[in-house]
């Protein structure tokens, strides 16, 4: 049995979209380049991943980002608890 797992993340400047197979990074999305970046090393076999796998991470960092600005103004005004 093999684990996959998608990591989003996201504050006002930055942002992550991480893959993972079985604890190991498959690819990373540098939004900077705007790329998509195979971590794996040369001699192992890649899995192929969509020609569209970049916008669909800026599709998941925009979700994000507004999810973010939907969480801040709703605590906005919230006290801190001790």
């Amino acid at each position: 049995i093999h684990t996959e797992m998608h990591m989003i993340g996201c504050s006002e400047t930055e942002g992550a979209f991480d893959v993972s197979l079985d604890e190991e990074d498959v690819i990373v999305v540098d939004f900077i380049a705007e790329r998509v970046v195979d971590t794996r090393p040369s001699f192992v076999d890649h899995i192929s991943f969509g020609k569209d796998t970049f916008q669909v991470a800026m599709g998941n960092l925009i979700t994000c980002r507004r999810n973010l600005n939907i969480t801040q103004k709703a605590l906005k005004d919230q006290p801190l608890e001790s």
